[in-house]
């Protein structure tokens, strides 16, 4: 019997030792985390979502970290509390709202009154991070297959352009199973939406919102950048749904 494509993987962190990541913006040290977290630490997973996402904000080390998040969140070989956390981080990753550039300043993004995007200052870490998380996050769908978990949802509501159609039945079924915990359905109900390319406005940006009353309160009082479009408004909603799912409020002990 063939093996599924997940254990057929290589080392998940293969040419790890290529990246001069002393030399990398935010990158020194990001090595020894990735190798901590392939060997099951959830310390170190601590560690890479403070380092590559800090406070909404990537990095160069962000970008060449994405491959190898990756990589691990594809393989079996590693613990799967470990692939969970950096399949959510790649999520949050591909969806951060701040970059550094050089000194380490941030660059957020930013609309105009017609909600088109502004232009940022170099080094873009923002679409480089995005661009390396869309790239590689195939190889994940494939690795998870049918899974009806929460950090499948966190990344198709991330990435839908680059998921492959079983993510669609795998958010059908838990949107429509009536079985699944209300925060699962609305991150499911929301991934549907964004993969089926479906038109965004601020109706269906509000009625997102619905599904926890922090995020209707955020959405109410401005709690979102100005002219921030609705689309991108509801990305952050599902993938915030889907962590809630996923771990619970911070600091709450369930």
């Amino acid at each position: 019997m063939e093996l599924p494509a997940a254990w057929q993987r290589p080392d998940p962190l293969r040419g790890l030792g290529k990246v001069p990541w002393a030399d990398l913006a935010r990158g020194r040290g990001v090595d020894a985390m990735l190798r901590g977290a392939a060997e099951g630490d959830l310390t170190a997973c601590d560690a890479l979502e403070r380092r590559l996402l800090d406070d909404d904000t990537v990095s160069e080390a962000s970008a060449h970290a994405a491959p190898f998040l990756a990589e691990l969140g594809a393989s079996y070989k590693v613990p799967g509390a470990v692939r969970d956390r950096v399949i959510f981080l790649l999520a949050g990753l591909a969806l951060a709202g701040a970059g550094f550039t050089d000194g380490g300043r941030r660059t957020r993004r930013r609309w105009n009154r017609l909600r088109r995007e502004l232009p940022r200052r170099s080094p873009d870490w923002i679409t480089q991070t995005r661009y390396a998380v869309a790239k590689d996050a195939p190889k994940v769908f494939e690795a998870l297959g049918g899974a009806e978990v929460a950090c499948a949802l966190a990344l198709a509501v991330a990435v839908p352009e680059v998921a492959p159609p079983h993510v669609t039945d795998v958010a059908r079924g838990i949107a429509f199973a009536g079985t699944f915990p209300p925060l699962l359905v609305d991150a499911a109900t929301t991934a549907l939406h964004l993969l089926a390319g479906g038109e965004t406005d601020d109706v269906w940006a509000y009625v997102t919102a619905q599904g926890h009353p922090d995020v209707l309160r955020a959405y109410e009082n401005g709690g979102f950048p100005p002219n921030q479009p609705p689309g991108v408004t509801v990305q952050l909603m599902g993938y915030r749904y889907a962590r809630l799912a996923a771990y619970g409020e911070p600091g709450v002990t369930p």
